[in-house]
């Protein structure tokens, strides 16, 4: 039951989030990566999966005063599709945009200790499909890193990681402005 509520509220965060951003993302040039998002749940798959996130990164990242970065997507028999939008908010220019595609093995793990909670994992594999950051080219691979804690002590985390090329997108989000789901059909996931 405190799942399926959690699960409620994380849908409705995500559905929120994404219609005030989309809104005031009005006007991009048609060269530009397209954050955020358009509106949505995941649908299909064994297990489905969705995130948003609002605020500055964990640790030091000089020139970004915030971000937002959100995702959803499914898995099913070892193997995740979706989509994640990621957007850095700079102290100077214009923000830098990443849409990712979720395609590919994917290793979901429940039962696991993270943060000092048992929750589930979730390792999407992402490839750039749209980037406006000159130094992050499309194609580039990348992994993104899900943990949904269990129970009603909601304390998640999301990593992005890349190679080189896209090194300052390399971020980890812990902060109670994380929001992430991983569920099979509204519930908790206590088997791959």
């Amino acid at each position: 039951m405190l799942w399926t509520v959690r699960a409620l509220v994380v849908w409705g965060c995500v559905v929120a989030a994404t219609a005030v951003i989309a809104a005031a993302a009005g006007a991009k040039s048609a060269d530009r990566a397209q954050c955020p998002l358009t509106t949505g749940l995941p649908s299909g798959g064994d297990v489905q999966w969705a995130f948003t996130e609002t605020g500055a990164p964990d640790g030091r990242h000089p020139g970004i005063s915030s971000s937002y970065t959100h995702g959803r997507g499914s898995w099913t028999g070892g193997r995740a599709n979706g989509t994640v939008c990621s957007q850095d908010v700079l102290t100077r220019g214009p923000s830098r945009n990443l849409v990712l595609g979720v395609s590919g093995p994917a290793m979901l793990t429940p039962k696991v200790t993270e943060l000092g909670l048992l929750g589930v994992r979730l390792v999407l594999p992402v490839r750039v499909s749209a980037s406006d950051d000159g130094t992050c080219a499309t194609g580039t691979r990348g992994t993104v890193t899900l943990f949904a804690s269990y129970f009603a002590i909601h304390r998640d985390s999301l990593s992005l990681h890349f190679g080189a090329q896209c090194a300052d997108h390399n971020h980890v989000y812990t902060g109670s402005r994380l929001h992430v789901l991983i569920a099979r059909d509204g519930a908790q996931v206590n088997s791959p």
